[in-house]
């Protein structure tokens, strides 16, 4: 399950999801998202060679700087610092989430 949270205007002026968050339920649905996350991961490095903060990660990540307690978000176009996907992990045993 995907949600669109924020909205901005295309080229033609229609509304369109700037930021997604994904909801994973179950073994199957946490396999298929780790996948996923994976999967956006590896293409937008293959299409961006700079390690660089964009808007195509910040619609499915946040970067946050891993030396503060808070984990203040970083803005677009800074250097990656760690990214944390926007996601919704549900499973009956917490094993599974923790590992992902």
């Amino acid at each position: 399950l995907t949600i669109g949270v924020h909205t901005c205007h295309d080229a033609g002026g229609l509304d369109m999801p700037r930021e997604v968050i994904t909801i994973q339920v179950g073994q199957c649905g946490n396999q298929i998202g780790c996948r996923f996350w994976d999967l956006v991961l590896r293409e937008h490095a293959f299409v961006s060679k700079a390690a660089v903060y964009d808007a195509a990660l910040s619609s499915f990540f946040r970067n946050v700087d891993t030396r503060h307690a808070n984990l203040p978000g970083l803005p677009v176009g800074d250097q990656i610092r760690s990214l944390k996907a926007r996601c919704l992990l549900v499973d009956m045993e917490e094993g599974v989430v923790n590992s992902l």
